[in-house]
């Protein structure tokens, strides 16, 4: 390891800009400089486990991290429409391998949090130099029963990398889904589209890399009003009967209606958007952005809590493409009824009836039908310490396992699937079976997943993996 004295740069936001929740804060717009999140890529190796190839691992990590429209960063950029990226905090863009001086079991990301924070100082690099630290350790051999975790909301994320010394585009956006304060995106399955008669938390949403989408698709429509990257009308808050033309809520044209969120009863809401495919940003792997994705969409926010909306699906079972999209949907208790009038060919049309007010026939003027554009969701802060270990003692990481096999049966995907027994448990045994390290990981006391601050896990299937 080296030493250099480094000036102190600027901090920019943890992970993107923080709001007042009920504040009517513009959105961040495509058109001001991004938000920039400077995140140290750590390379980190124990005194009995080692990467087997540590610069082929680091050549990797800089292409999928920053390499292009098509690694991580690009990702970030297109989805958020400019408005928040990731940057490299050094120069070098991957900084190790370091040898931390733990052993590679028991599984204790606290413990090699802490490991990896002192071994970057000692080489030069303070908590100034960086707004989020991703670290990769050796996997083959661990006990960790995951392969990716990540702080919700928060600066950290953790993966598990194979003999093959691969990172993977898929896990990461996952990952760092979670840092902005993502939870897994479900599904709740609501018969023909009526509310009154919806069993909650069906499965995963598939709308959504956070919720069995992978990165073939961007994130739901909620997601992206909590961090404000719908701007200029582009998200809109009915606020009585209207009909809308929506457009896609990745590419088309500029401008336009994309998404449109309707208050319920107290603080609940209903966020309808329209998906198609984009052939604006294509990846090697993937292909174009929502390919697999048509029609019009609607989610439930409850408590306003935009990162935690759930799909509502109108069919039974977990369907992909267009199959789940919506032709109706009522909401009796609410007094709120949706009708597609027209979808397809890159443009919906869609009715919102409030109150038992019918909407309009045509498509009217946006302003005269809405508020404000939704005000983007302030994210939790990091506080009270908890203890951690890795989760599911029981089912311990395969040995010699490659971060790109395929997940053991009962974990939560790289793509955001799982159950929330799962995900409970995950969080129960990070809070409560110990570790040697108190580190910071959720915030609020006692919290646990279910909650902001929470810690979520992911472990791998193989798919939307990157090949050099």
């Amino acid at each position: 390891m080296h030493k250099r004295a480094r000036k102190s740069l600027v901090t920019t936001a943890a992970t993107a800009a923080v709001f007042a929740v009920g504040t009517a804060a513009a959105p961040a717009h495509a058109a001001d400089a991004p938000v920039k999140n400077r995140v140290l890529v750590v390379v980190v190796d124990f005194k009995d486990a080692r990467h087997s190839d540590a610069e082929a691992l680091k050549q990797d990590a800089r292409k999928e991290y920053f390499g292009g429209p098509q690694s991580i960063a690009g990702y970030y950029t297109k989805v958020s429409q400019g408005a928040f990226t990731y940057v490299p905090a050094a120069k070098e863009q991957v900084v190790g391998p370091y040898e931390l001086d733990l052993p590679q079991k028991p599984c204790d990301a606290g413990a090699v949090y802490e490991a990896a924070e002192k071994a970057v100082l000692a080489d030069g690099y303070t908590e100034k130099d960086y707004d989020s630290i991703s670290i990769l350790q050796p996997g083959t051999g661990s006990e960790c029963a995951w392969l990716g975790l990540g702080s919700m909301p928060g600066p950290k994320t953790w993966l598990q990398v194979g003999e093959d010394n691969k990172t993977g585009k898929t896990a990461l956006v996952h990952e760092l889904g979670h840092n902005q304060g993502f939870n897994h995106h479900k599904r709740d399955e609501c018969t023909d589209g009526d509310l009154a008669r919806c069993t909650t938390g069906e499965g995963y949403s598939n709308k959504s890399p956070m919720g069995g989408g992978g990165t073939g698709v961007g994130f739901a429509a909620p997601e992206l009003i909590g961090r404000g990257w719908l701007s200029d009308g582009q998200a809109v808050t009915v606020a009585k009967s209207a009909t809308f033309t929506l457009h896609p809520l990745y590419g088309g044209a500029p401008g336009g209606v994309r998404a449109l969120d309707i208050p319920l009863g107290g603080k609940d809401r209903m966020v309808v958007e329209y998906r198609h495919e984009d052939t604006t940003y294509t990846d090697k792997e993937d292909g174009n952005l929502d390919a697999n994705l048509e029609g019009v969409h609607a989610y439930l926010v409850p408590e306003g809590n935009y990162n935690k909306s759930r799909l509502i699906d109108p069919t039974p079972g977990e369907t992909k493409g267009s199959e789940d999209a919506l032709a109706s949907l009522t909401d009796a208790a609410n007094k709120v009824k949706i009708d597609v009038k027209k979808s397809g060919n890159g443009s919906a049309t869609v009715a919102v009836n409030l109150n038992g007010t019918p909407a309009p026939a045509e498509a009217g003027s946006p302003a005269k039908s809405t508020t404000v554009t939704p005000a983007p969701q302030a994210p939790a802060a990091e506080s009270t310490p908890v203890s951690e270990e890795g989760t599911d003692a029981d089912a311990a990481a395969t040995p010699g396992r490659s971060s790109t096999a395929p997940a053991p049966t009962g974990h939560t995907k790289a793509d955001g699937t799982g159950t929330d027994a799962d995900a409970d448990a995950d969080a129960k045994n990070l809070a409560e079976t110990g570790g040697s390290s108190a580190t910071p990981l959720i915030a609020g006391a006692g919290v646990l997943l279910a909650a902001a601050g929470a810690v979520c896990l992911f472990t791998m299937r193989h798919r939307g993996r990157r090949r050099a």
